[in-house]
C-alpha cells in the first residue's frame, strides 16, 4: 500500500475537489455529481480489494512458514500436530 495508497488518495482528493466545485458552480448538474460520487466509490472499492488481496497474501505466507516449520520436525513429533 505504500506505493498504491498515495496514488489512490490523490485520485480520491481530485474527485472530491471536482465534486465540491461542481456543487458550488452548478448545483443543478445532478448527473455529473452522481458520476463523480460513483468515481469516488470505485476508488474506495479498488482500495478495499487491494487491501483484501494483501491480507490474503500475508495469511498465505504465514501458513506456508508454519507448514515449513512442521516439515522440519521429526516424524514422531509431526504425528502430534
Amino acid at each position: 500500500m505504500e506505493f498504491v495508497g498515495p496514488a489512490l488518495e490523490a485520485l480520491r482528493s481530485e474527485y472530491q475537489v471536482a465534486h465540491m466545485k461542481l456543487c458550488v458552480d452548478d448545483p443543478t448538474a445532478t448527473d455529473k455529481m452522481i458520476k463523480l460520487a460513483v468515481a469516488q466509490r470505485v476508488i474506495n472499492a479498488v482500495e478495499g480489494h487491494i487491501k483484501a488481496a494483501m491480507a490474503d497474501g500475508a495469511f498465505a505466507m504465514s501458513e506456508k512458514a508454519r507448514a515449513d516449520e512442521i516439515a522440519k520436525l521429526p516424524e514422531a513429533k509431526r504425528r502430534w500436530i
